[in-house]
């Protein structure tokens, strides 16, 4: 008796502590859908941080301004921001998945070699690569354009190891029923690997995703014209020397977390079972 009173203190606890991080978590996201409702920016400022909410607060006068500003430039950015993230994303698991399930899966002479190499890239900082980089792009012809974000950074270490971890966590009986049944290497993959991987691909997808729609300093160096900003350098512009314009900057910051959120909760379950397994297994 002693003891389940005991692990129903220990939950209840738990349990507390969780939703006091969730609170916390929360309370700056709610502040902001609050304060983008409000039209009078001065009442932020004077009020400070006041999550409480009145009727004469909910109006949609920021959000209409959305599309008012410039033309209507954040829905530029809006989607600049999306094409990005579908080509990045799309690229990184397609290549990562394919390096890491032919690293993890195949023997061959120096594969140690490969897979030590392909981890110590991790351990150079992005921000020493943004010269070549930079300069690598320029010569290619691709400022301002939609490949020069998104190819430089399109296969990742962290995408590939993810990969390795979680395609030697599956049985090879899988590859060698394939080739008895005539498959060849890429049907192998796409066939018979690759629905496997789902649980992989879909905690990587959000992953990738999220950190493609979040970046800020390669867009920022690559993108030079206004109408080609993505939504995390566009926003960056209503706040200036000349004058900051929170209206905009509120309510455009909060339809940028819609997408990201849809996608969340839409591989939730998948999210989670691809990182336990890739964690552990292997």
């Amino acid at each position: 008796m002693i003891s389940k009173r005991k692990r129903m203190l220990n939950k209840i606890v738990v349990v507390i502590i969780l939703l006091a991080f969730a609170a916390c978590a929360l309370t700056p996201f709610v502040y902001l859908i609050r304060t983008s409702f409000v039209s009078d920016m001065s009442l932020v400022f004077k009020n400070g941080i006041a999550l409480k909410i009145t009727r004469d607060m909910l109006d949609t006068h920021n959000y209409a301004l959305l599309w008012q500003e410039d033309g209507g430039l954040y829905f530029s950015w809006f989607k600049n921001s999306v094409i990005i993230t579908v080509l990045f994303t799309f690229l990184s698991i397609i290549l990562s998945a394919m390096v890491g399930y032919g690293v993890s899966m195949y023997q061959f002479k120096g594969k140690r070699l490969i897979v030590t190499l392909i981890l110590s890239t991790m351990m150079i900082p992005t921000e020493t690569l943004m010269i070549p980089l930079y300069n690598e792009v320029n010569k290619m012809h691709l400022l301002n354009t939609y490949m020069g974000v998104v190819l430089p950074f399109a296969v990742s270490a962290f995408t590939i190891y993810f990969f390795m971890q979680y395609a030697s966590s599956i049985s090879r009986e899988f590859i060698d029923a394939a080739r008895i049944d005539g498959c060849g290497e890429i049907r192998t993959f796409t066939a018979i690997m690759a629905p496997l991987m789902k649980p992989a691909f879909a905690s990587m997808i959000i992953l990738q995703a999220t950190n493609s729609w979040n970046d800020f300093l390669w867009p920022l160096i690559v993108m030079s014209k206004n109408s080609r900003f993505t939504l995390t350098v566009g926003l960056q512009t209503y706040l200036s020397p000349y004058g900051n314009n929170y209206n905009t900057l509120f309510s455009g910051a909060v339809l940028s977390v819609v997408p990201v959120m849809i996608l969340f909760f839409t591989c939730q379950k998948l999210f989670m079972e691809g990182m336990i397994s890739g964690g552990i297994k292997g």
